[in-house]
């Protein structure tokens, strides 16, 4: 009843609608025309004509025709269309008279495409000098992600991205050009709509985003400084526009599943490798050594429990989206308001955020503007991080987690390691909350001091509250029926940037460009944060809401960290004739964190430009149609230190006072004055090419990063009273290719034909340490290697394992068949320290992305490929003990009717295989299919005449479906990004829709 009351409601308002849109007085006089595309020719569905002094008007129809009925008379018309400049006209028609009135409507130029954002200013593409990728709000919103930075995976050449987790709202691991820094920091700097900050990118709505620029070389980052080493990635969100209101909603619905479950043993292949295990020892009689009588019933019943299928759930994922832009030539703005929520595949894992943005651009005056950023974000993650899966890894398949009333054991079988899977995942057993607050805002004049002087102020606040909160009930494996625990953290961050450019323009007898942009800048960093943990909540609703009813206090803790930066830069871009073009830059930094010596950073840079498609010389209609050669060196800088590491500090100590208990401080920490910025130098060679017509373009760049100074600890003498010192005594070095290519593989001659476009990128990058402590020794406590990246893997080589004709041998060497047997490097007949070798590194040597784009009338399609290649991964769900204790990998072991080659016999004779390592490590080389999408554009007659719409499109696409990998599908791993025993990868499938009025 109350579905038929809602559905005639809606006819009715329709048919209302409809009838109050379409009524209206019937004027002999007509104004017929066509509005086209000034670019294309192509006409333009959905445009609205509007006649101001009869308040009437009409939209365009599918071919882009309009037909209004006037009286005689003079009128003001103007036609707009959502991203196109509204056009105005004034016409006069007599009695009787049919006019014609043809309109050409002409886009409105947007920041990401024809313009590049290049820091505290934009550049036209090709005058471009550095080292700049774009990543469109296309490509990002291809991909299902929760935070800008997953959506850079696979987009640009050279930037490397990791996913850090599989829960939801995991973060990622983002490198530009390989790692740098052994002990600093090595992510980028994150620019906001100009404005430097940190605190991740997290809070940040990914469907706010109008595009991203990444700079990758030193002349495109050094005007960021001491910030600017790692990289910049500039996130410039959706503004406002002088023209028609227009309302998008975008949602989707997603489900997931893991991409598969950890490859455990079932009860008979948990019972042989026990009885194997006892075998090994010489000790195995009957399963009554090591099975219970409750597992030895499951097992010649043929029962046992999959603790994994019964934990693992479908994930549930809602994203919505509704964005109100509009504006009039004085004031422009833009609206959003985001939702997302995300349930995992287990059930104590989920993420929900909600967004607000508010961007507003009003010109008060011809001179003056003023406006605002404004993002607001509130989030909250439950279970982040605590592993809720490893106890459904590693139990029994035979035990019993339910007793015979149907009610939950805490313990399925009699082993005090282990508790029950299903308990863990209780809501009640463990809290794992994460809160979020952020209010991120930039409010910013700029006024016009001459016609070609501009001053620009932005003032940014960042503010950020945490709390973490966690809770442990007795009957979880944390606390094994002992006294449930609790414990609270709270950070309070408070930072601001504020700026000062000014920019001058000139233009010299014609060819002669010249633009100055100068900056000051101040930015400081405040955070206080308190801890508590307690023991003995007494009920347990209470959680982590009353620590004053706990029974012991286990420990508290207070923070504060204060820094500031100064800043000083001078930008010079000069260009002449649009063939030459030159970009000079110098920046200073002085940051509270060093000492007098160094406090301040110098950090210049050049590149220089050659357009030569420009030149007299160059055929621009033959094959190669576009081609510039970009030369660029400059120098960036980092801090590499947290406040207060200059400086001489004092720690708390304890002593026996007589019989009392007494405090004292005694010195932590040796002062250093002298500790300096972090540098790195880079040499940057790029080649931007247009073929065919540009349906073939691309770039490609070389560079070489040397970054010196390097801020690490020197071991001292105990008799100096301290441990070590920090002090700049290290160097690294990253040289690597870059490649990236667009091509139009088939272009259709109607605006609705059949079309195919792809994107390709590729990168090589080598990172190689090339000096420590002053010197060329290796450090091989840290395992730091001179000529290998900062990163690597340093074990024994396993061989194989030794077989039943290598006893004597064997022997030799301590061992017996069976065993793990790794290689002997200096053949000295014995396994020692020094036969340990760099099995890998944990960075990829290759890294690329391929998107292809198909189009035909209303369908779209399109799908992402993501490689990464040359590196090595440890793999945590093959770390089994092979004891009996635990469920095991189901792998193929050795017996001696069984001579496998990788995995040792099993042995109750230790808890783990010697050289157990050794075996662990895998080749992580993957090719994903990150991406498949299908959608459809509905009629725009359809949208407008039903729906009163400018658009309407649906779509249904799947993450993540598929894994090339020899670790996947040989080894038995799930994914090679993680590699771990927590919660499994999965994929997942979206419904959504995309709507515009």
């Amino acid at each position: 009843m109350g579905k038929t009351i809602r559905t005639t409601l809606l006819m009715f308002v329709f048919l209302v609608g409809t009838l109050l849109c379409t009524a209206g007085p019937a004027w002999a006089q007509q104004v017929t025309g066509t509005v086209t595309d000034e670019e294309t020719g192509e006409p333009i569905p959905g445009a609205n004509i509007y006649i101001s002094e009869l308040q009437t008007g009409a939209a365009t129809d599918a071919e882009g025709n309009y037909e209004i009925s006037v009286e005689p008379g003079t009128y003001s018309l103007t036609a707009s269309y959502v991203g196109y400049e509204e056009y105005e006209t004034t016409f006069s028609i007599s009695e009787g008279e049919t006019m014609t009135l043809d309109i050409v409507l002409s886009q409105r130029v947007q920041i990401g495409e024809e313009l590049v954002v290049v820091g505290y200013g934009t550049q036209e593409r090709g005058d471009v000098t550095g080292s700049v990728s774009s990543v469109s709000a296309e490509e990002l919103n291809e991909v299902s992600i929760t935070s800008i930075d997953q959506g850079l995976q696979g987009r640009t050449a050279g930037v490397t991205v990791t996913q850090s987790g599989t829960k939801p709202g995991s973060d990622a691991e983002v490198r530009i050009r390989g790692n740098r820094s052994i002990n600093a920091s090595n992510e980028p700097l994150y620019v906001i709509d100009g404005v430097p900050i940190s605190g991740g990118l997290r809070d940040i709505n990914p469907a706010s985003i109008q595009s991203i620029e990444v700079l990758k070389d030193a002349s495109a980052t050094a005007i960021y400084g001491a910030r600017g080493s790692n990289g910049v990635v500039i996130v410039t969100t959706s503004r406002g526009y002088d023209g028609e209101l227009s309302v998008t909603y975008n949602g989707s619905v997603g489900f997931s599943k893991a991409l598969d479950k950890v490859d455990r043993m079932n009860g008979e292949e948990y019972a042989e490798l026990n009885r194997e295990a006892h075998r090994a020892a010489g000790e195995y009689t009957d399963d009554s050594q090591f099975l219970e009588p409750g597992e030895l019933e499951k097992l010649n019943n043929g029962e046992w429990v999959d603790y994994q299928e019964m934990i693992l759930e479908t994930g549930v994922r809602h994203n919505h989206n509704l964005g109100i832009s509009g504006g009039n030539e004085n004031t422009r703005f833009h609206v959003s308001f985001g939702a997302l929520q995300e349930q995992g595949i287990l059930a104590p894992e989920d993420f929900s955020r909600y967004n607000i943005q508010i961007n507003v651009d009003m010109d008060v005056t011809d001179k003056l503007t003023i406006g605002t950023t404004t993002l607001g974000s509130y989030s909250v993650r439950n279970g982040g991080d605590r592993n809720f899966y490893s106890e459904a890894v590693d139990n029994s398949p035979l035990g019993s987690p339910f007793d015979e009333e149907g009610n939950l054991v805490f313990q399925p079988i009699n082993d005090g390691q282990r508790s029950n899977p299903l308990i863990e995942v209780l809501p009640d057993t463990y809290v794992d909350e994460e809160k979020r607050q952020r209010l991120l805002s930039n409010v910013f004049a700029e006024y016009d001091l001459l016609d070609n002087l501009n001053f620009r102020m932005n003032f940014a606040p960042d503010i950020r509250y945490e709390r973490d909160s966690d809770f442990q009930a007795s009957r979880s494996r944390a606390q094994f029926l002992g006294p449930s625990a609790a414990q609270k953290a709270n950070n309070f961050t408070f930072e601001y940037t504020w700026e000062n450019i000014i920019t001058y323009e000139e233009t010299l007898a014609e060819d002669h460009n010249i633009e100055l942009t100068g900056l000051f800048s101040i930015q400081e960093f405040q955070t206080e944060s308190d801890s508590m943990e307690v023991r003995g909540i007494p009920i347990q609703d209470m959680q982590h809401h009353n620590f004053g009813a706990a029974q012991e206090i286990l420990g508290s803790d207070t923070r504060f960290e204060k820094w500031n930066l100064l800043s000083t830069m001078l930008r010079a871009n000069y260009n002449y004739d649009d063939r030459y073009l030159l970009t000079a830059t110098g920046r200073v930094d002085g940051s509270s964190r060093f000492g007098d010596n160094h406090k301040y950073g110098v950090f210049p840079s050049m590149a220089l430009s050659w357009n030569i498609a420009n030149e007299d010389f160059f055929n621009s209609e033959g094959f190669l149609n576009d081609l510039s050669l970009r030369v660029s060196w400059g120098q960036t800088g980092q801090t590499g230190i947290t406040p207060y590491q200059t400086l001489a500090l004092l720690d708390r100590t304890t002593y026996n006072y007589g019989s009392d208990l007494a405090y004292g401080y005694q010195p932590s920490q040796i002062s250093n004055p002298d500790l300096k910025w972090e540098t790195t130098a880079t040499t940057n060679i790029g080649l931007n090419f247009g073929i065919l017509d540009s349906r073939i373009t691309g770039s490609v760049d070389v560079y070489q990063q040397n970054t010196s100074d390097l801020l690490l600890r020197r071991q001292l003498p105990p008799t100096s009273g301290y441990e070590s010192i920090l002090e700049n005594v290290g160097s690294t070095r990253n040289t690597g290719i870059e490649v990236s290519l667009s091509t139009v593989n088939v272009q259709s001659s109607s605006g609705d034909g059949f079309q195919w476009t792809t994107d390709l990128n590729f990168a090589s990058n080598k990172e190689e340490i090339v000096e420590l402590y002053g010197g060329d020794e290796d450090d091989i406590g840290n395992e730091w290697f001179i000529g290998e990246p900062i990163d690597v893997f340093y074990d024994y080589d396993q061989v194989g394992v030794w077989q039943s004709d290598e006893e004597e041998l064997a022997a030799q060497y301590n061992q017996i068949p069976g065993e793990i047997r790794v290689k002997d490097v200096d053949g000295d007949e014995q396994i020692n320290a020094s036969d340990r070798v760099i099995i890998g590194q944990e960075m990829p040597k290759f890294t690329g992305g391929m998107t292809n784009r198909f189009s035909y009338k209303g369908v779209d399609f399109s799908f992402f490929l993501y490689a990464s290649l040359g590196n090595t991964i440890n793999s945590g769900i093959h770390n089994t003990a092979l004891v009996g204790r635990y469920n095991e990998h189901d792998v193929n072991y050795w017996t001696p009717d069984n001579p496998a080659n990788r995995h040792p016999r099993p042995t109750i004779n230790r808890e783990f295989p010697i050289y157990n390592d050794a075996r662990l490590f895998f080749d992580g080389s993957f090719v994903k299919v990150r991406n498949v999408q299908l959608g459809y554009n509905f009629p725009l007659n359809i949208v407008q005449n039903v729906l009163g719409a400018q658009s309407l499109r649906i779509y249904a696409s799947a993450d993540q479906p598929f894994i090339f990998s020899s670790y996947v599908q040989d080894y038995g791993g799930i994914d090679p990004e993680n590699p771990g025993t927590g919660t499994p990868a999965r994929w997942q499938m979206n419904f959504g829709i995309n709507l515009t009025f």
